[in-house]
């Protein structure tokens, strides 16, 4: 994947699909990403979010 690749505003139910794990599964994950700083309550993640967890956990699978 080019660093150009543009990332969408996603939520965590989203991503948690995307990812195929439900949401505890996902959000203890997020927990393991030093450089992701969320706000709390933060209901949509950032195009800027959502390239930091994909490069911390790689591409989702198909």
């Amino acid at each position: 994947m080019s660093n150009s690749t543009k990332y969408p505003p996603m939520n965590r139910t989203e991503l948690a699909r995307k990812y195929k794990v439900s949401i505890p599964t996902f959000n203890k994950w997020l927990g393991l990403i030093p450089e992701l700083v969320l706000i709390e309550n933060q209901r949509i993640f950032t195009p800027k979010q959502v390239e930091i967890i994909t490069t911390h956990l790689g591409e989702p699978p198909d």
